[in-house]
């Protein structure tokens, strides 16, 4: 499998919290119940730690019903599961109710690692003040715990939040969810205000359709060993230890489960837990590759492809970029980010086909790398990479005997580009590749590389290219390469600082 994602939820139905919404809270475990839970958590952790490495098992995330963390066995589990070398991240969502030098203590003594645990902190107004909430999240902080902490967005509760949002350390983000019940939208103001707190608060208002082929290699396990592709699909027609078994007993041992192929059940990804364990672009750019456990990247640069990632490579001259994908480009831009196109095509048409969202980004690496841009409120600056003149002549002698159409493309007087354009599909072959470089070579123009997209023959300067583009800008801006995150689908794209190969959402 492609890096499996596990979620897990045992049989606790409990909480130390009497939250008045809350149906768990209400409930009292019995001794017997919580036996039950330990042993059927302590099978799981058993059964991860044999089989982590087969089913190449990355993460795992405690989603409970009530509070797991006020419980040892717990502690003790993530602590076994995070020292396994091949998984990358291992938490759970929690209240922060627990003790926490001595909960790390029991982790610690299972062999954990604490630079991969992740904690999804959640915020009671009715049970723990703002104040004491983030004290406890900026000791967790001070002991090498990485978390996020995040509430419900009842308008009644808007100043608690904003009062945890001052408290808290500005490395924590703070997520706000949706009010199930709330039977009417929120107001401009109250949206204006949630965004104050998360500003990815827009996409949690989304629809976001679901689609199972985004969920491969995750799945929800059940403490009764039950599967699910998300904590909302339909059960699957297997166990955890069936998957197991059918992965044991495979002719091909290195093949996988295709899990994307079993319908999930649902029209809609309706919570976070279900779209945003999705392993969508979007999600890998705001969150890194675990998105799951919402905390939050932040990039000091985006660098993005128009087509096929942002855009279908069918797209007409403008596309519908989808709202989910407008909200998290919005929320990056709120978060400070700067965000750059990279693209082969000029700057006026990607400014044309992406109109809906260019107020948000400050130029970019256009042509392949020939104009570099830079604008908006990261200044004023650009650069051209240009071509010989006697270039274009050379390739328009081929148009005939090539069978293509021969585009220049300019910046002012300067020759920036050229391209031989084929009608529909009809692609480029080596032979015709090396054909068109050879003319080029024969009249002494060297500086120039020559490559394919598809239906497209590219003729540019040798140094322009979409990652020494990226790399000018990020140098420029004094952003190093860790701090950018680039995402594309195409040979043009490799090189790029923190590339994300990926198709956007639908």
């Amino acid at each position: 499998m492609d890096g499996l994602e596990l979620l897990y939820r045992g049989s606790l139905k409990s909480c130390n919290y009497g939250c008045s919404y809350c149906p768990f809270s209400r409930h009292r475990h019995s001794g017997q119940e919580l036996s039950k839970d330990q042993e059927r958590w302590e099978y799981f952790v058993r059964t991860v730690e044999e089989r982590a490495e087969v089913l190449d098992i990355r993460s795992l995330l405690v989603t409970p019903y009530g509070e797991a963390l006020i419980h040892p066995w717990y502690w003790e589990g993530l602590g076994r599961v995070s020292a396994l070398a091949g998984i990358e991240a291992a938490g759970a969502q929690t209240n922060l109710s627990f003790q926490v030098r001595e909960s790390l203590e029991l982790f610690d003594r299972a062999g954990g690692d604490r630079g991969k645990l992740r904690l999804w902190a959640t915020f009671h107004p009715e049970m723990v003040s703002a104040e004491t909430f983030s004290g406890v999240c900026r000791q967790l902080l001070s002991e090498g715990v990485c978390l996020c902490a995040g509430g419900v967005g009842v308008p009644g509760n808007l100043e608690a939040l904003l009062e945890l949002r001052r408290r808290l350390p500005e490395e924590i983000c703070l997520w706000i969810n949706p009010m199930d019940g709330l039977g009417r939208p929120y107001t401009e103001e109250e949206t204006k205000r949630f965004l104050e707190i998360d500003p990815y608060f827009l996409r949690e208002l989304c629809e976001v359709p679901a689609d199972p082929e985004n969920c491969r290699g995750r799945l929800f396990v059940e403490g009764n060993g039950r599967l699910r592709i998300c904590n909302i699909s339909r059960r699957l027609p297997f166990s955890w230890d069936g998957l197991w078994e059918r992965r044991r007993t495979a002719k091909d041992p290195e093949g996988s489960e295709d899990l994307s192929a079993l319908s999930c059940g649902q029209k809609r990804c309706s919570c976070y837990l279900a779209h945003g364990g999705r392993r969508e672009l979007m999600n890998r750019i705001i969150f890194g590759e675990h998105p799951v456990f919402r905390i939050t990247r932040r990039p000091r640069a985006v660098f993005l492809d128009i087509m096929g990632t942002l855009l279908p490579q069918e797209s007409a001259v403008d596309g519908q970029i989808p709202a989910v994908v407008r909200a998290g480009l919005t929320g990056l831009k709120r978060e400070g980010a700067l965000l750059f196109f990279a693209t082969t095509l000029p700057y006026e048409k990607a400014m044309e086909r992406c109109r809906q969202i260019r107020h948000l980004f400050s130029g970019g690496v256009f042509l392949g790398g020939a104009h570099v841009v830079l604008e908006g409120e990261a200044g004023g600056w650009e650069q051209v990479q240009g071509l010989e003149e006697g270039c274009l002549s050379v390739l328009e002698g081929l148009r005939a005997r090539m069978r293509c159409r021969v585009l220049a493309y300019r910046r002012g007087k300067e020759l920036c580009k050229v391209t031989l354009l084929r009608p529909g599909a009809a692609s480029w072959n080596g032979q015709e590749i090396k054909e068109v470089s050879d003319c080029l070579l024969s009249q002494r123009i060297t500086k120039v590389r020559v490559f394919s997209e598809r239906n497209c023959l590219q003729v540019a300067a040798e140094h322009a290219t979409k990652e020494n583009g990226v790399r000018l800008l990020c140098r420029r801006l004094g952003i190093r390469p860790g701090e950018a995150v680039s995402a594309g689908d195409g040979e043009e794209d490799r090189g790029m600082p923190g590339l994300l190969w990926a198709s956007m959402e639908k």
